[in-house]
């Protein structure tokens, strides 16, 4: 029963190890989603304030 156990062993860190990484993957892309809203909110507000100092 061991012996069956160590052979599956490299296959469920494998298993493991990919899970995270796409975890990771989602994560991040996410993070970076979020970033990107909050700096075209930047860009709209610094339009705004450029076009009230022309006038």
């Amino acid at each position: 029963m061991t012996e069956n156990v160590t052979q599956f062993l490299p296959i469920i860190f494998m298993l493991v190890l990919v899970a995270f990484v796409i975890f990771i993957v989602f994560f991040l892309s996410g993070h970076f989603k979020s970033t990107k809203r909050i700096e075209e909110k930047l860009d709209k507000a610094l339009k705004e304030i450029a076009e009230k100092k022309e006038k």
